[in-house]
C-alpha cells in the first residue's frame, strides 16, 4: 500500500478529485492546510484571520491505495492540479505499512483488481 499526498492550490481541488474518481481512487480526504513553502515569506504565516489572506490557499488530498494504483493516481493529480506557474503544489508517495479499520479491526484497503482482503489483527 502506498499514501499519496497531494498539497495543491484550492481552485483545483473539485477537478483533481474528480480526476481520482475516475480512474479508480478507493477514497480521498480533502483537508484544508496553509503552507509555507519556497517563495514564501515564513514571516506572514499566522492563523490570524486577518492574515490568511496573504498566505496562499491550500489543501491536502490524501488517497491510501494499492502499489499498482499509485502511477494512475499521482498522473491524474499533476494533470489536474497543475496552472503551470509557482505555487501550483507538490505530490508525496509515502509506502502504508499497515491500515486497520476502527469498526472492526479488519484490512480496510482492497484493492479493485485484486479483490483480495486480509483481516489484521490488532
Amino acid at each position: 500500500m502506498q499514501m499519496i499526498k497531494a498539497i495543491i492550490r484550492t481552485t483545483r481541488v473539485d477537478r483533481v478529485v474528480r480526476a481520482l474518481q475516475e480512474v479508480g481512487a478507493p477514497g480521498i480526504t480533502v483537508s484544508h492546510v496553509h503552507g509555507v513553502g519556497h517563495g514564501y515569506d515564513a514571516e506572514l504565516f499566522t492563523f490570524a484571520s486577518s492574515e490568511l489572506t496573504r498566505n496562499p490557499l491550500l489543501a491536502k488530498i490524501e488517497v491510501v491505495c494499492a502499489n499498482d494504483q499509485v502511477n494512475a493516481l499521482t498522473g491524474a493529480v499533476l494533470a489536474n492540479a497543475s496552472t503551470g506557474t509557482q505555487g501550483d503544489g507538490v505530490v508525496f508517495v509515502i509506502p502504508v505499512e499497515r491500515a486497520v479499520r476502527v469498526k472492526d479491526g479488519a484490512a480496510p484497503f482492497t484493492s479493485p483488481l485484486t479483490k483480495e482482503k486480509k483481516e489484521i489483527t490488532p
